[in-house]
């Protein structure tokens, strides 16, 4: 059944192109400008960052910003500061990146990886500030109520999951094997991060693609729209704020795409999370309830 459903989307996917040649190429041109432009220098520096901090184990040493926490919970895993914090200041795909070594090393297991993997992959605070509430919005809404509307879903999803493992060591200091980043070379941990960056690139263009044929009219509008949405976040947050909506609709609009993150942002998650092999599953079921309690948040109090 996989293998004749793929075969038709290849098909089908060879009749777009040749029928909607000019559609396809102005996607494909987006998704590289984008990636090129924003991706590779925000993200790159990030990755490479990241691996060397694995391979010379300086992971634990942001858990000392945190101090008073880890005194407080001493059996509380030294790698959960460092995962949480680089998570959400970085954004997508950083987090599951660094949750799929965390997970190879020992350091979490599975279950904590997928659960982790729900709470640390966000939209980076930055691209919030500077293209959706700045760009976007035009500095109209408040940030500080954009921020906890985003970000309350995050945590009462911590405290449900902290509370229905406790007392099966879930987030506790585990015994951790020996990291496969302390034996890679200089040079391996540059073409593992470029492998990485280009392989983002490559899911950022095929989804600038689709959305540059929804938004030629194939489909109708209605049914357009929420699809373009939940493809990719940069072009579900423009697409979205052309709308005829008045704004605190199209707020929270905008606040749903923002908070699922785009089904861009999931391939590339699980790309950089092959090697653990974490379920996408429960990730994509609960971005979905976040943009839906998001959204209503920000109905309610604005």
């Amino acid at each position: 059944m996989g293998k004749y459903f793929y075969q038709l989307c290849l098909i089908l996917t060879a009749f777009l192109l040749f029928l909607f040649p000019e559609q396809c190429v102005a996607g494909a041109k987006s998704g590289l400008l984008l990636w090129s432009g924003t991706i590779v220098p925000t993200l790159l520096p990030f990755f490479l960052l990241t691996n060397l901090m694995m391979k010379y184990q300086t992971v634990h040493y942001i858990s000392y910003l945190f101090y008073p926490l880890f005194r407080l919970f001493p059996w509380l895993n030294k790698d959960l500061a460092y995962t949480v914090l680089m998570g959400f200041l970085c954004g997508y795909p950083l987090g599951g990146k660094i949750i799929n070594d965390l997970v190879l090393s020992g350091s979490y297991t599975k279950k904590e990886g997928e659960a982790l993997l729900v709470l640390c992959n966000n939209v980076s605070p930055m691209f919030s500030i500077g293209f959706t509430l700045t760009l976007i919005l035009k500095g109209a809404l408040s940030v500080p109520l954009y921020f906890c509307c985003l970000y309350v879903p995050n945590l009462l999803y911590f405290i449900f999951i902290f509370c229905k493992n406790k007392g099966s060591g879930f987030l506790h200091i585990h015994q951790q094997k020996p990291m496969t980043a302390a034996i890679k070379s200089f040079d391996d941990i540059i073409f593992d991060s470029l492998k990485t960056i280009f392989t983002i690139g490559i899911f950022i263009m095929i989804f600038s693609i689709i959305s540059s044929l929804l938004q030629s009219g194939v489909l109708s509008a209605a049914v357009s729209s929420p699809v373009i949405g939940m493809l990719e976040i940069t072009t579900g947050i423009s697409h979205v704020s052309l709308l005829s909506l008045n704004f605190r609709q199209k707020a929270a609009a905008i606040l749903a795409v923002t908070s699922f993150g785009g089904l861009c942002s999931m391939a590339q998650v699980k790309s950089v999370c092959q090697k653990s092999q974490l379920s996408m599953k429960s990730y994509l079921i609960f971005k979905m309830i976040f943009a839906v309690i998001s959204s209503g948040m920000l109905l309610f109090l604005l």
